[in-house]
């Protein structure tokens, strides 16, 4: 009988072992673990108005060069009542890799002297002349999807000093407008914005 529990307790401690082993290597299956890494390229966002990026510059007034061509009574790159001008707002858009919608808005600065200067119009690409009648509102909109597969677009921003029964000015203040030193002044706002 001794010899029967010598070889009990010894299968014991066999099976003991065993399942020892057995609970390690489960363990071990649970509380293992691995790292790793992915990559996923970051999409562009890099515009540029007139060779400018706006992702660097807040302020491209000195890429927007206005031209006023004249008339038989208004001289070439002058401002008068009615004269109409325009400028270019060139976007390059190549380093940019969602679709996005620019709009342009515009205002008179407070310190110019010429308060009725508007956006009349603007053009696409050299394309035809869209008029803009509601000149309280003075925006140009468009949505670059990437399925356009185009890199850049040149709008072309009509400018006139309104002299109608629209005007806030009368004759006297444009009298006095000409004379002034300070020139005439237009803000022009842009905000690209992507689309979800």
């Amino acid at each position: 009988m001794k010899n029967y529990k010598k070889i009990l307790i010894l299968i014991a401690i066999i099976f003991l072992i065993i399942s020892i082993f057995f609970i390690i290597q489960t363990y071990s299956k649970y509380l293992s673990s691995a790292t790793g890494e992915t990559s996923v390229s970051i999409a562009k966002w890099n515009i540029k108005v007139n060779n400018l990026s706006v992702t660097t510059n807040t302020d491209i007034s000195a890429s927007i060069v206005p031209v006023f061509p004249g008339n038989s009574n208004i001289a070439n790159n002058i401002i008068a009542p009615t004269a109409e001008g325009y400028f270019d707002l060139v976007l390059d858009f190549q380093d940019t890799d969602v679709s996005f919608n620019y709009t342009i808005s515009s205002s008179v600065a407070e310190d110019s002297p010429v308060k009725d200067f508007v956006i009349v119009g603007y053009s696409i690409d050299n394309g035809e002349r869209i008029d803009i009648t509601d000149t309280q509102d003075n925006l140009v909109s468009e949505d670059i999807l990437l399925t356009d597969n185009i890199t850049t677009r040149t709008v072309r921003i009509f400018v006139k000093w309104i002299d109608d029964d629209s005007q806030t000015m009368d004759n006297a203040d444009d009298t006095i407008a000409t004379t002034s030193d300070n020139p005439a002044k237009f803000n022009v706002n842009l905000s690209f914005k992507q689309i979800i």
